[in-house]
């Protein structure tokens, strides 16, 4: 198993959607329907914004892409939030009154997403890998590539957010030492209730 930093190509940018997709278990499709494909990959390309290839690395098993690790410094990403914002309105196109529509029912979870972290804190925001590739450690091999590439940025802290009723991926941030620090309003959308919980690990030497 190896990793590859992602690249701005078009091949790069369908992986990343299709693997953040999965990380976020289809967010990305209630926020901005069709377009997500575009607004996704389009961000991907660019250097200035949150999606950015440019904190992202493949796993590859074989050669292959088997798994996506998307993370970087909590300061790197407070510094283009705004951008990030806009470039998601940009490239939603018409889809961009339905993302704002879901922002504001969200907004108390958006609001906690990416807040309340420390400079030196080191974020991951998609952790993903193929289903015909699970079962091999892949995960715990992308935990830790994020906890080097944390100690290799000086962060103190790694730090994720993870739905609530995600209870497969919360044993398995729990089995990595990870701890839960914070969590997020209950959001409500009709029948259905939606929370992120805060997990975070410190980055040490030799963990």
């Amino acid at each position: 198993m190896t990793f590859a930093p992602a690249t701005s190509t078009a091949a790069d940018a369908q992986a990343f959607y299709d693997l953040a997709q999965m990380a976020a278990d289809d967010l990305f499709t209630h926020l901005l329907g069709g377009r997500a494909p575009h607004t996704l990959g389009s961000m991907f390309q660019r250097d200035d914004n949150e999606l950015s290839h440019s904190m992202s690395r493949f796993l590859l098993d074989q050669g292959e892409i088997a798994g996506l690790l998307h993370s970087y410094p909590a300061a790197w990403a407070q510094a283009r939030s705004q951008r990030t914002l806009w470039l998601y309105l940009r490239y939603a196109g018409w889809q961009s009154l339905r993302f704002m529509a879901m922002a504001v029912l969200l907004r108390d979870v958006f609001g906690f997403l990416g807040e309340n972290l420390a400079p030196d804190d080191f974020y991951i925001a998609f952790l993903a890998v193929y289903p015909q590739y699970r079962g091999r450690g892949h995960s715990k091999t992308l935990l830790a590539e994020a906890h080097r590439l944390a100690l290799a940025r000086s962060c103190s802290r790694l730090v994720l957010d993870v739905d609530e009723s995600n209870t497969i991926a919360r044993a398995a941030y729990a089995g990595a030492g990870f701890k839960q620090v914070d969590q997020s309003p209950l959001a409500r959308i009709g029948d259905d209730s939606f929370r992120v919980l805060r997990l975070a690990k410190p980055v040490a030497p030799g963990d």
